[in-house]
């Protein structure tokens, strides 16, 4: 997908060349323009960075006033959300403290206020925060305590899952409560022992806590961003960007190339650094990319991600949303996979249906709620079923695409490693 004028103008002013290099263009732009670069920030969830660019960095830009306004309500809107999530996040952070559960802070809990260095730069939608698997009971205890009820109707820890969600009735702050950093059903080798034990403290809400390490930080940024297959936009770009930016010299960029080789992310570290190096001017160092390049690396996966980043509008047909399954079933290569699919999605495991409906996995009960989960998929999805059976043409157009895009899904989502011996990077 080739990016538009609109979308190129707006990677200019986020990159961290702060001398206004790139820019040149707004001397051309009308106020049609403008509100078209005021509407591509707030899809990609960059609006109050934006804001602080043109008004902070670049405070010569002739920007029309009414765009300005808007950007900036979208700046005070995020300050003030984050600035009552935080304060919601320490009493949280206090209350774990005081049961001495160890915490580490994922994500935007840590990187808006640290990396950022200014908490209404950065949006968040929800707090990441990862703990011990055996301290999973005692959490729960004390975000209960504090007025958080589960998102789940019941909690057990199973391979299909890594985290689970907590929130107050009243809306506000939804926290996730990881104990690993991504499912088992993954391929990928990630050593959560290490990750704890090379943690540094930090401090968060007036409360101190571990954060990963600016390695373990960049890696765990890359393989987030690729799991989702891009559709987050340009933000994970730019946390990413600016972590470089904060920690620069305190990175051991072989220490990264090491670990994306034992823990087999290389291809999801590769793909997401060289994007966020074209996008958004990351400072990778000369010859990184080169060292943990896979030797499977195909040039149209670079197309196919940015498509997903770019790509604005939802994947219908006539009108109606299809679900993830629905593509990854059209877009499979392999009927048995097609069928794992479908009966994964009709007939899931006890242990997830027992964390939709109220029965305990290990309940004869359970049983009884599979009738329910076909009535609630016919009612959610039946026409888009019908759809598919009845091969309808906007369908078949979405089938080509999905099957692209499978293509990459498919690589970033197998163990990779490096070949060869290689040259550190410089």
């Amino acid at each position: 997908m080739e990016r538009s004028r609109t979308e190129e103008r707006l990677l200019s002013f986020l990159r961290f060349d702060q001398d206004g290099a790139g820019t040149d263009g707004t001397i051309d732009m009308s106020a049609t323009d403008w509100e078209a670069l005021q509407r591509t920030s707030a899809v990609h969830g960059v609006s109050p960075l934006l804001y602080h660019h043109l008004a902070v960095l670049h405070k010569e830009t002739p920007v029309p006033p009414k765009v300005l306004r808007e950007l900036r309500r979208s700046y005070l809107k995020n300050a003030g959300r984050n600035l009552y999530l935080y304060h919601e996040l320490g009493k949280v952070l206090g209350s774990l403290q005081q049961e001495r559960i160890p915490v580490i802070a994922l994500k935007g809990a840590h990187l808006a206020k640290e990396i950022y260095g200014n908490s209404a730069l950065r949006p968040m939608n929800d707090v990441d925060l990862l703990v011990h698997r055996e301290d999973l009971g005692r959490v729960e205890k004390s975000l209960m305590e504090l007025g958080f009820l589960p998102a789940d109707c019941n909690r057990m820890v199973a391979d299909d899952n890594c985290h689970f969600g907590y929130s107050r009735p009243n809306g506000g702050l939804t926290v996730e409560i990881h104990w690993t950093l991504l499912p088992a059903t993954f391929p990928f080798r990630i050593d959560m022992a290490g990750q704890w034990q090379r943690s540094r403290t930090t401090i968060i809400g007036s409360v101190k806590v571990s954060v990963l390490c600016p390695e373990d930080l960049l890696l765990y940024l890359c393989l987030h961003a690729s799991k989702h297959l891009y559709q987050i936009w340009l933000k994970p770009f730019y946390d990413i960007s600016e972590t470089i930016r904060h920690y620069a010299e305190d990175i051991d960029w072989d220490q990264i190339r090491i670990r994306s080789e034992q823990t087999g992310v290389s291809k999801s570290v590769y793909l997401t650094l060289g994007l966020a190096r074209e996008l958004l001017g990351a400072a990778i160092p000369k010859g990184f990319l080169d060292a943990v390049k896979p030797a499977d690396f195909d040039e149209r996966y670079i197309a196919l991600a940015k498509g997903q980043i770019f790509e604005s509008a939802p994947r219908t047909v006539e009108n109606m949303m299809l679900p993830p399954s629905a593509f990854r079933f059209i877009g499979s290569h392999s009927l048995l996979n097609k069928a794992n699919v479908f009966t994964r999605r009709i007939f899931p495991s006890r242990e997830e249906m027992s964390r939709k409906y109220p029965a305990p996995a290990d309940s004869f009960r359970i049983y009884l709620y599979y009738p329910a989960r076909i009535l609630d998929l016919l009612r959610r999805h039946g026409r888009t079923g019908w759809l598919l059976l009845r091969r309808n043409q906007g369908v078949i157009g979405l089938v080509k695409q999905e099957k692209e895009i499978a293509h990459l899904r498919d690589w970033l989502m197998s163990a990779g490693s490096i070949p060869g011996d290689r040259a550190a990077p410089e």
